[in-house]
């Protein structure tokens, strides 16, 4: 079909510019509004879920985003060839690229999005401020000139007053913002964030922004069409996030008034007639302590958590975009739409809570989503996906509805718990312990609450429910032998000493587990750890899931297990990560001495010392990357460099040696 010649904006066929759930997410509404679909994928997505779900799907090469997903011409292509005659963004990637809407334009492809004109005027940060400014919205105090010169930043950085906070302008999802609390760190936080704005937009402009330590963050969804229609679709609290990124989103914000939500509203739709916005959109505010807002910024996308507001409006934000694009009038405001009970949303990412969130990777040995009441799955894996380092870690979306918001927390404490991932390490039990913080359930949390609480963050959990979890891996164990055993008879753990028991050894972070057993009848055992004895009887075993009675407390588990590590999850106890203690330490390794491993597979962004720098505690070692977030390896203590293992742009696995200090 010519592109350019299309007889009707109706739209047949929508190619998606982006991957994982996002691009599931915008597959369902278009197959249930009878809209083919098409996926792009880079080589690093081959065998993902969301090339398998699209009708049709196209290899566009490359690992690196930079290589495929921002490739304007790689999308357009694929659109040609396959005859989509729109594009959905989805969010990130190009879905804030005032030159990508206008090149859709001049192919004769439909944007479903702003036009290049709105991406221009309020995806730049600094030019929505100037915007908001003339409109009398109050802004945050803070600089956003052209002039991005070092001198330049450090000057107004002094006028503002510290702390200050960098922000990338052309994007956000906390890629390149950096807090600087003195004059000093001020250089090297430009530099880095900078860097990580290119890499992740393609522009390394900044802005500062006074700095507010406690604080609320509130975004308004907004929407306009091509007819003069503008309206918003209410609010949504988006404060508790690390990193900058959000983990934890709901509406109705527990933080307002209704003289407070109805200011902001007006604001938030002001804004999208001031420049005539069509699509969806999202106006964020910060509120302070005393009750002010000042607006930061606009989203000229879909935001993540728009599943909120779905489920309390009972929209469908997709289709309403689709409907834009192909230029019917929104026929719904919010003066027709009414918010009805509370919905919160978690993001569960593939990232390590206790190691400082660092990302995590690997394969999904066991995934399951349990069908429960009041509750939405937008996922991006399955049983048998890979996580890998090249794209962002959120891999699900777990959606709650309550007729209150209590009634929601209670919901979603129990999805969290049923919910099932095992083979790499996620941050699911960490928001089930953010769900029940007293601060959360009360409403008066800010944006620093994970930080100030969490900050060295341990996984709470007992003695008891370890203990246990590790019973439940040795029955696990010995059942998968018992079902590899070759003669009629059992031999499983034979021995000529029937009453000595069997050892079963197991490694829990730093600490070494050793518990015996013996078999008393079939599938019934003596367990020993602890100076206790155990009554334990295995009741079933179903693939992934164990049941089995502790002392007469009858649990069911889930359990995997690949390469040494065994992952086994219980609704009680949580997640638990061992791995097995090899008989034989393999030569070589031990880590020397003075050494300094990858904290997360990534990539080597900058070596910042050379064998024989002599360096003090807290200094900047090298600069890795992962998932498009940087993270700065610091000298635990002073010391001269002996040996450096790596160089810029090499990739590493979690735990590769990287350098090695002198003894």
């Amino acid at each position: 079909m010519d592109q350019k010649n299309r007889s009707s904006d109706m739209i047949r066929k929508i190619l998606i510019a982006n991957r994982g759930e996002i691009a599931i997410r915008v597959m369902r509404t278009a197959r249930e509004m009878g809209i083919s679909t098409v996926a792009v994928y880079s080589d690093a997505d081959r065998d993902a879920l969301f090339v398998r779900v699209a009708d049709e799907a196209v290899c566009i090469g490359g690992t690196h985003a930079s290589e495929s997903y921002l490739v304007q011409d790689k999308i357009i292509a694929a659109a040609v060839q396959t005859g989509a005659d729109a594009i959905h963004p989805g969010y990130g990637f190009l879905s804030e690229n005032a030159s990508f809407s206008q090149r859709c334009a001049d192919e004769g492809i439909i944007f479903i999005g702003p036009s290049a004109a709105a991406i221009t005027a309020m995806g730049s940060k600094i030019g929505a401020k100037e915007l908001m400014k003339k409109a009398g919205v109050p802004v945050v105090p803070g600089y956003n000139g052209a002039d991005q010169s070092p001198a330049t930043l450090q000057k107004e950085a002094d006028k503002i007053g510290y702390p200050i906070l960098l922000k990338a302008s052309a994007g956000g999802g906390g890629k390149g913002m950096r807090i600087v609390t003195k004059a000093a760190e001020l250089a090297a936080a430009i530099e880095g964030a900078s860097r990580e704005a290119i890499k992740s937009f393609g522009d390394g402009s900044l802005l500062m922004e006074k700095y507010f330590p406690s604080a609320k963050h509130i975004e308004f969804q907004i929407f306009g069409d091509k007819h003069g229609h503008y309206t918003h679709f209410y609010d949504r609290e988006c404060s508790l996030q690390r990193r900058y990124q959000k983990v934890i989103e709901e509406s109705p914000s527990p933080s307002l008034t209704d003289d407070q939500r109805k200011q902001m509203g007006d604001a938030a739709v002001a804004a999208a007639r001031s420049i005539q916005y069509n699509n969806a959109g999202t106006v964020e505010f910060i509120l302070d302590k005393e009750g002010n807002f000042y607006f930061l910024e606009v989203n000229t996308r879909l935001q993540v958590e728009h599943p909120v507001t779905e489920e309390t409006t009972g929209l469908d934000l997709v289709r309403l975009q689709i409907e834009v694009a192909q230029g019917l009038p929104l026929s719904i405001s919010a003066d027709t739409v009414q918010q009805v009970g509370h919905s919160i949303e978690c993001r569960v990412c593939a990232e390590d809570p206790e190691n400082s969130f660092f990302p995590a990777t690997g394969e999904i040995l066991y995934w399951h989503e349990p069908q429960l009441t009041g509750i939405r799955y937008d996922s991006g894996v399955v049983s048998g996906s890979r996580v890998d380092v090249f794209y962002d870690s959120l891999i699900s979306k777990v959606i709650s509805k309550g007729s209150t918001r209590s009634e929601a927390i209670q919901r979603m404490v129990y999805a969290l718990d049923h919910m099932v991932v095992l083979g790499l390490t996620t941050n699911k039990d960490f928001l089930k312990e953010l769900l029940l913080n007293p601060s959360f359930t009360d409403g008066s949390f800010d944006t620093k609450l994970i930080e100030r609480e969490y900050a060295g963050y341990a996984r709470k959990t007992t003695e008891k429910g370890r203990d246990s979890a590790v019973v439940a891996a040795m029955l696990y164990d010995w059942h998968q032998r018992k079902g590899q055993q070759v003669f009629a008879h059992s031999l499983n753990g034979w021995r000529n000493i029937s009453y000595q028991p069997q050892t079963y050894l197991i490694e829990s972070g730093s600490d070494k587990i050793t518990i015996s057993y013996k078999s008393v009848s079939t599938d019934r055992f003596e367990v020993y750890s602890n100076e206790n004895v155990r009554d334990v009887a295995l009741v079933s075993v179903s693939g992934h899931q164990l049941t089995c009675v502790i002392d007469g407390y009858r649990q069911s588990y889930y359990i995997a297990q690949s390469a040494g590590e065994i992952f086994v999850q219980s609704g009680a106890y949580g997640t638990f990560r061992f791995r097995a203690v090899p008989r034989f330490t393999e030569p070589g390794a031990a880590l020397a001495q003075g050494g300094y491993a990858a904290p997360m597979p990534g990539e080597v962004v900058k070596v910042l010392v050379q064998p024989g720098d002599k360096v003090q505690a807290g200094k900047g070692l090298l600069v890795m990357s992962s998932m498009k977030m940087e993270t700065t390896i610091e000298a635990h203590s002073d010391g001269e460099v002996e040996e450096v293992f790596v160089t810029d742009k090499q990739f590493v696995e979690a735990d590769t040696v990287l350098l090695k200090m002198k003894e």
